[in-house]
């Protein structure tokens, strides 16, 4: 018995080391416990720069993939007609700011008219108040997760828990959504 032990012992072991050095052979190493898989050092870097899409109280990760269900949220949140996304982030800063809080910034770009048409349907005031009124003031804390000083002739306007913010001669855009427990 004890002998039949040691021989299923030493072809279990024989056979393991045969796997493994078939594996090896194949380029099939073990994986290194020092280092990590993308996924995850992409996960780390993202993590590190701040630029992680997942918020821990926000429904939905900030990414194009999720950009309807994002618009979706709350009511009358909807882009310029025919505008073109050029990004979806986190609303970090924000976020920050207030516990619980988290939102996005859809960057766009539109028509001059479109922007207009959006200015009077969803703020409900003449697209002419884009001249009429200042750039945004540096006191101004609305827009804290976009770098205003990288946008030409700031303007932006507040309407329910969304920041409409656009450069102008119009064409470039962000809309801020932004959500905090009350």
């Amino acid at each position: 018995m004890i002998s039949s032990r040691h021989a299923l012992a030493r072809r279990t072991a024989t056979s393991t080391a045969l796997i493994l050095a078939a594996a090896t052979a194949a380029g099939c190493g073990l994986p290194d416990p020092g280092s990590s898989s993308t996924a995850a050092r992409t996960s780390q870097t993202a993590q590190a720069t701040g630029t992680a899409s997942v918020q821990p109280d926000a429904p939905y990760p900030a990414d194009m993939d999720h950009l309807d269900d994002i618009l979706a949220i709350g009511k009358g949140r909807e882009l310029p007609q025919d505008a073109e996304v050029t990004s979806v982030s986190p609303a970090t800063n924000f976020a920050a700011s207030y516990p619980g809080g988290w939102g996005y910034i859809i960057a766009f770009t539109a028509t001059d008219t479109n922007i207009r048409t959006y200015v009077t349907t969803y703020i409900g005031l003449n697209g002419e108040i884009i001249e009429r009124y200042p750039t945004v003031r540096p006191e101004n804390k609305d827009p804290e997760d976009v770098d205003a000083n990288s946008i030409t002739n700031p303007w932006e306007w507040d309407f329910d828990d969304t920041v409409l913010l656009l450069e102008r001669p119009l064409g470039r855009g962000w809309l801020i959504i932004r959500h905090s427990p009350r």
